[in-house]
């Protein structure tokens, strides 16, 4: 049974809170500011979770003692719709995790799992959090999913060994691969990023390993490939899965050798280079598929580091929130203070399918659009909303069995169909706009549907 130190003033709240804690089996004890103070002094708690304003002690210097007192004991804070800017700040200065008052007992209960997961992993070496403060500021947050990220980091950012970094699309991998490089002897030489799916098939090998004056048509000059460019340096390789097998071919003897053949070129060059890798497939597949060498595999799966994508690390939405809106302010002259408390549940709950990029375009979008003040529901785009983490099934008929006579598919599609446009239409009153956004079409691909069904008279 974990321990518990519950801190808050408001002793009714206090007592409501303790129950449900003791509901779900933890052991708690009860406090208010000052005596929280001193029960941290004189006792060990699994798990500290406190208020953020009260009076006489307040939780930030609760959360101040229990770093220099337990620095590994997680702590959750618990703030009003008017203190975001608050729990910003806890979370700067060590929270794991924040909740809104009022909150659900299932909001509670996810985040003590979600930090008592982490306090039950072996601890690293050394503390990655300093080691990220120190070589890699960029790589925002606290969340426990990154803890196994920044310890892989801490431990292979000094060596010269190959690495492979795999995530989804949107979660950082590029500026992953920096920090590797920031916490390297190799820190202030060349650092040469190259994305292998973004060069045209034809000029792949001529890229990397450069090539001769006359070595093909149009080739009117000696070009000094990517390699070289890194030599003594690192050189990052992002969607090598995307690479041809005949370049993969020359890269493998590169890694092995320590030289490349210009195209055009007999003699090789000599070259010091670190390889970092970056792809958001599974390699394994494509090795499996016969459109990955699995010797060039091994070579550069020598450290594998996965990120964990943005819905996994709901605990750092805060923060990265608050940095983006900040880049953004400075970058487009705008004066957007933050958010309103539900805009914040709302983006919690959100499941970013396009990971960390897909979080900075929409703030850079809202920032933009808001101009000044704090950004309400009514600023987000419809599909923000109507997009959670948990997506809710759409409420249909049972899907019937397959006859044995068989079926006409194309009907019951359209049936499906015309309920659903009819559906988004009574949500929204007839606006086309609105409802096209909650269909996932483009307006024009709605009406075009409505004059098919003959809703809308040729001219609508």
């Amino acid at each position: 049974m974990a321990k518990l130190l519950l801190c808050d003033d408001e002793e009714p709240l206090c007592r409501g809170l303790a129950r449900l804690l003791r509901s779900i089996s933890f052991e708690v004890v009860t406090a208010d500011g000052p005596t929280g103070l001193a029960r941290l002094d004189a006792e060990r708690f699994d798990i500290i979770l406190t208020d953020l304003r009260m009076p006489g002690v307040n939780g930030f210097e609760i959360l101040d003692a229990a770093r220099k007192k337990s620095p590994g004991t997680p702590v959750i804070v618990m703030s009003g719709s008017a203190e975001i800017p608050d729990a910003v700040r806890a979370m700067r200065a060590g929270a794991r995790d924040f909740l809104i008052k009022p909150f659900e007992l299932k909001g509670l209960e996810e985040a003590l799992a979600t930090v008592l997961g982490a306090v039950n992993t072996p601890p690293p070496m050394s503390d990655p959090f300093s080691w990220r403060d120190r070589f890699a500021p960029w790589l925002l947050g606290r969340d426990p999913a990154m803890v196994p990220v920044l310890t892989l980091l801490s431990q292979v950012a000094d060596t010269r060994c190959t690495v492979l970094i795999t995530g989804e699309s949107g979660t950082g991998k590029e500026l992953v691969a920096r920090s590797i490089v920031a916490g390297s002897p190799r820190a202030r030489k060349p650092f040469v990023a190259v994305n292998c799916a973004a060069i045209p098939a034809n000029l792949v090998e001529s890229e990397l390993f450069g090539h001769a004056k006359g070595a093909f048509t149009g080739a009117t000059a000696n070009r000094t490939g990517r390699f070289a460019q890194a030599d003594g340096g690192t050189i990052f390789l992002d969607e090598v899965g995307e690479m041809e097998l005949g370049v993969q071919a020359k890269l493998l003897r590169l890694i092995q050798d320590g030289e490349l053949y210009p195209v055009g070129e007999e003699v090789p060059q000599r070259v010091d280079v670190r390889i970092l890798a970056a792809t958001n497939r599974k390699l394994e597949n494509e090795v499996a598929a016969g459109r990955f060498r699995a010797d060039l595999f091994w070579r550069l799966n020598v450290i594998p580091i996965e990120l964990p994508p943005l819905r996994s690390r709901m605990s750092d939405i805060l923060q990265l929130c608050d940095h983006f809106i900040k880049q953004a302010n400075e970058r487009h002259h705008r004066n957007v203070t933050g958010f309103d408390a539900d805009v914040l549940q709302t983006l919690r709950r959100h499941s970013w399918p396009g990971n960390i990029r897909e979080m900075e375009n929409l703030i850079e979008r809202l920032v933009i659009m808001k101009g000044t003040g704090s950004i309400c529901m009514a600023d987000l785009p419809a599909n923000r909303v109507n997009t959670p983490v948990e997506s809710v099934p759409v409420s249909l008929s049972p899907i019937p069995e397959l006859p044995a006579d068989g079926t006409d598919l194309r009907s019951i599609l359209e049936a499906v169909e015309d309920r659903m446009i009819a559906e988004a239409l009574e949500r929204t009153g007839g606006n086309k706009n609105r409802a096209a956004e909650l269909l996932g079409l483009n307006r024009t691909t709605l009406v075009e549907k409505l004059r098919r069904k003959r809703v809308l008279s040729p001219t609508a």
